[in-house]
């Protein structure tokens, strides 16, 4: 069961998305960016079939949009996006990479190529792509979040406390860290921080009336 829960905390940053944006908002800020009325209609038509749940239908619209626009980096992430969405985790690499080839100084790609790298399990160039999303904005938490997670897998304990604390300084109300924080030390058989840390998860899941969260550190205060 403890190996069990500890997987399900460590895949929060490395299985699913932090960035809080649906597929929905996602290609309403790809509406933003087109630079045409032709590409606008296709960005449009993505736009619906997102809302109707056929990704494939928009990233195909999105890959017409892009041979229209091929130096437009957010058509290209949008599709990295929904393939990520999907598990077509190469194929989303792909996209990314063609967005950062035209925006080499784009934080949210970095943080989604390090995503994208822990669903691939190449835990080090997560960790790389993590730490470059820092460097181009010192205020991502979740790319924070997504190095000591990264770190902590590499074994590097330190590194890992070091990115939860500047986690912690951008929001000290972030439930989220404590919980990863918290699982870290209890993987490490350290109790007394562990619940500490757990408990104020816990307790800021409670605030924002999210039972999951709430559900999920209960369990891993009974294994402690």
């Amino acid at each position: 069961m403890y190996k069990r829960i500890s997987f399900i905390v460590s895949l929060l940053l490395l299985g699913s998305f932090v960035v809080p944006i649906s597929p929905a908002a996602q290609a309403q800020v790809l509406l933003t960016q087109a630079r045409s009325s032709e590409v606008k209609q296709l960005l449009e038509e993505g736009r619906r079939l997102v809302d109707a749940g056929d990704y494939n239908g928009a990233i195909s619209v999105y890959q017409q949009a892009a041979s229209l626009e091929p130096k437009n980096a957010k058509i290209h992430s949008g599709i990295g996006y929904l393939h990520a969405q999907q598990g077509n985790f190469q194929a989303a690499l792909a996209a990314y990479r063609r967005a950062l080839a035209i925006n080499p100084n784009n934080g949210d790609f970095y943080y989604a190529v390090g995503y994208i790298k822990g669903n691939m399990g190449d835990t080090p160039g997560a960790k790389e792509a993590y730490r470059r999303a820092i460097q181009l904005n010192r205020n991502n938490l979740n790319a924070y979040l997504g190095l000591a997670v990264t770190q902590a897998r590499l074994g590097d304990y330190e590194a890992a406390s070091w990115a939860y604390e500047q986690a912690i300084n951008i929001d000290s109300n972030n439930a989220q860290t404590y919980e990863l924080m918290g699982s870290m030390y209890k993987q490490r058989r350290q109790t007394k921080q562990a619940t500490n840390l757990l408990n104020k998860a816990r307790d800021l899941y409670q605030r924002r009336n999210d039972f999951d969260g709430v559900a999920r550190v209960e369990a891993l205060l009974r294994d402690l």
